[in-house]
């Protein structure tokens, strides 16, 4: 299993979860359902657990689900809706910056009103 599949999976279950929460929010406690999903919900969060704290992962493969486990599950969803939205060319641009960014290089951001400033403070 690769990193980016454990990382799908811890990804998959927060969202899981954070549904099945939902609708335990939203519905009487006593119901079925309520107390079903409620079930369903604290064994995601047992799963989660029992993955981060797996003995036999490296530490730095645990740290990384647990900050993971930290982070906002629908960040992802979010991203891909804005991606959705780009042109060919601007989606080939972001992915360039992607693995510029996944192989630890450093990305300086310019806006325009960054540029137009600069340029004016050289004339």
């Amino acid at each position: 299993m690769t990193g980016s599949s454990i990382m799908s999976a811890i990804h998959h279950l927060k969202i899981a979860k954070e549904f099945m929460d939902d609708f335990v929010r939203s519905h009487e406690p006593h119901q079925r359902g309520t107390v079903k999903f409620g079930e369903y919900s604290r064994k995601i969060n047992w799963i989660l657990s029992d993955m981060a704290t797996y003995p036999h992962f490296r530490q730095e493969v645990r740290d990384a689900m647990i900050a993971e486990l930290k982070s906002d599950p629908f960040a992802f969803m979010s991203i891909m809706e804005k991606v959705a939205l780009l042109n060919p060319d601007q989606r080939q641009t972001l992915e360039e910056v992607a693995e510029m960014v996944l192989k630890g290089e450093t990305i300086k951001v310019i806006t325009d009103e960054e540029h137009n400033q600069d340029t004016l403070d050289k004339v």
